[in-house]
């Protein structure tokens, strides 16, 4: 009988031992993780694909920034705008889009290519403005997804 106490004794000990180890890796490992968001694609994401739209990664988009190959668009607000933006992008909030747009349209083409980002993969104030500026004959146009939080 006392043989059967130490073999459930010691059976306890290493069950709390491998729960210890486990919660303790779970732990240290935890940062590796990603999370389900990062596996999933974004609700814009998948919408920009639906409708055909390019996407730029993170390296094409510095390229684009050093040789000015594209007009950059920056659908945030104004004041977003002012605190950080991507070298180069113009402000072009997609909520005052009728005011600020006649203020860009001079420089733009129909053949101008456009890239236009937001705030990063889950703002969808870039996926509107490119649909604004498809609706008025802009169709070159790319979306950076990663956007402000990419960028940095």
């Amino acid at each position: 009988m006392k043989e059967a106490w130490s073999t459930l004794f010691m059976g306890i000990v290493a069950l709390i031992v491998a729960s210890a180890v486990s919660a303790w890796m779970t732990v240290v490992l935890s940062p590796m993780l990603l999370s389900a968001e990062q596996l999933s694609p974004s609700r814009v994401e998948v919408q920009a694909r639906a409708l055909g739209i390019e996407m730029i990664d993170p390296s094409a988009m510095r390229v684009i920034v050093e040789t000015s190959s594209h007009l950059i668009l920056d659908a945030r607000s104004q004041s977003d705008y002012d605190e950080a933006a991507i070298p180069t992008a113009l402000s072009l909030p997609v909520k005052d889009f009728e005011n600020s747009f006649p203020l860009i349209a001079p420089m733009l083409t129909p053949d101008t290519p456009l890239v236009v980002y937001c705030g990063g993969p889950l703002c969808d104030d870039a996926l509107q403005l490119i649909g604004r500026l498809n609706e008025a004959g802009f169709v070159n146009t790319s979306l950076f997804l990663q956007g402000m939080e990419g960028w940095e």
